[in-house]
């Protein structure tokens, strides 16, 4: 069963090329595995890519802040958003359509 995650990579459009050198007895290696899981061996490539992708991807897209960014981080989460006259009215639109919130 393959992850949604890695779904969204292996069902969109095959719209571009890799190549690549790799030695011949890792080739032949995973032709064997993909071939016995009935797939091609670019089917086989592309889904461990896609696999190890999706796994990969938070920790290169992750932040990294110092204790004091942290910090200032979680004050201006806690604190209250401020009102503007556009919020006003969009609450007080909601109260009259949908009634008290």
């Amino acid at each position: 069963m393959t992850s949604p995650a890695i779904r969204a990579y292996l069902d969109g459009p095959q719209d571009d090329r890799f190549e690549t050198r790799m030695p011949a007895l890792l080739k032949r290696h995973a032709e064997r595995v993909a071939k016995a899981r009935g797939t091609t061996l670019s089917q086989y490539i592309l889904a461990a890519v896609a696999e190890r992708v999706s796994e990969d991807i938070i920790a290169a897209e992750e932040l990294h802040l110092t204790p004091l960014e942290q910090a200032e981080l979680l004050r201006v989460l806690a604190s209250p958003a401020g009102s503007t006259e556009q919020l006003s009215a969009a609450t007080d639109r909601a109260r009259t359509r949908f009634g008290s919130l």
